[in-house]
């Protein structure tokens, strides 16, 4: 692999374009504060879409935003050509390109920028100043080594295994509107605080069944007196709702009331978090909190939340990892995943970290 000497290159305005996902955002953090350690007097601008831009609120190695509203003010034709416009008036130096789609490097070579960086896939090397080659999955493994070999192989970093600060960063004010909110819905004092989260934007093969959630939900609540918060974007409200209907006690049902925001300031004062591989679960992971982690189709070795706070649960069917968004079978990788097994690893995981 030849690396390219950028010697005392110091670009004064880097562009940054992030993915589209949130737990693969959470996973980019180590490379986006490893590019802030290589330039620390360099401007880094993240182009993020509104759905994720958030997450990266308040990091120290994000200078500013420039968010992409493909929804709104950016969609079509027309407002791409907008956003363009913009890019082309900030005359960045140089494009890191964490999002893998054709779209982000036509976007950086139309707003020529310069230095174009990004892995050489889905036919855009064309566009790329660097077309980095893309590395075999047993190079990095674990998907936020994917990112930080991007930064690696184009020369931009000597270590591509060293994962830095994991962390999300969450201000005084948030916290205290956490505090505040809880007091507001009853759930004040010394009680414990469980989150449940039973969607994945992903696909329903990455998703405990709805029962189960509320049985354990029920359980813990009987063994322990917790409170129970339901999390989940807006479009989960419905599989929220079913979940908390199928339970005997009464949760809290937050699904699509909470901005991401305040979705990351209320996981981080929970003592639980049980959930599928999906955006809450990485977020809470990177929070700190406490997890208990159900996977199915996906391979938790290249996307599981780190740390010994987490716990993952899983069963090695002869079918899994398959990668699937639908299972075309029986669902056997999260039904052979019980009520009695997570429960007992929640009970554990609050006595431990409680």
């Amino acid at each position: 692999m030849k690396r390219r000497d950028y010697g005392s290159w110091t670009p004064q305005k880097i562009m940054v374009r992030a993915t589209n996902w949130l737990g693969d955002c959470v996973m980019s953090l180590p490379a986006v504060e490893a590019l802030h350690n290589r330039f620390p007097n360099s401007e880094i601008v993240l182009v993020a879409t509104p759905g994720v831009g958030p997450i990266y609120w308040n990091h120290p190695a994000v200078t500013r935003q420039i968010v992409y509203d493909v929804e709104g003010e950016h969609g079509g034709v027309r407002g791409f050509w907008k956003l363009v416009g913009t890019l082309r008036k900030e005359r960045f130096d140089a494009a890191i390109l964490l999002q893998n789609a054709f779209h982000a490097a036509w976007m950086a070579w139309r707003a020529g920028i310069p230095v174009r960086i990004g892995f050489a896939r889905d036919a855009r090397r064309v566009l790329l100043s660097e077309p980095v080659e893309v590395p075999p999955p047993e190079a990095y493994g674990y998907q936020a080594f994917y990112y930080l070999q991007l930064l690696f192989r184009a020369g931009l970093i000597d270590d591509p295994h060293s994962l830095g600060e994991f962390r999300l960063h969450l201000t005084e004010s948030e916290r205290k509107w956490a505090a505040q909110e809880l007091l507001n819905l009853g759930l004040g004092g010394r009680r414990i605080l469980v989150g449940i989260s039973p969607g994945a934007t992903f696909g329903p093969a990455k998703c405990w069944l709805p029962e189960r959630f509320a049985a354990l939900a029920d359980r813990l609540i009987d063994a322990v007196g917790a409170d129970v918060l339901i999390f989940g974007s807006r479009a989960e409200r419905l599989l929220a709702e079913v979940v908390a209907r199928a339970m005997d006690h009464t949760p809290v049902l937050l699904a699509g009331q909470t901005s991401l925001r305040e979705l990351m300031a209320l996981l981080a004062r929970c003592h639980l978090l049980v959930a599928n591989d999906s955006g809450p679960l990485h977020m809470a992971s990177a929070l700190g909190v406490p997890l208990l982690a159900l996977y199915g189709s996906r391979d938790e070795r290249g996307s599981g939340p780190l740390g010994e706070r987490a716990r993952i649960l899983k069963h090695p069917v002869e079918c899994r990892p398959c990668g699937l968004r639908h299972c075309p079978i029986d669902f056997r990788c999260m039904k052979e995943i019980s009520v009695d097994e997570a429960y007992t690893a929640a009970l554990e995981s609050l006595r431990k970290w409680k």
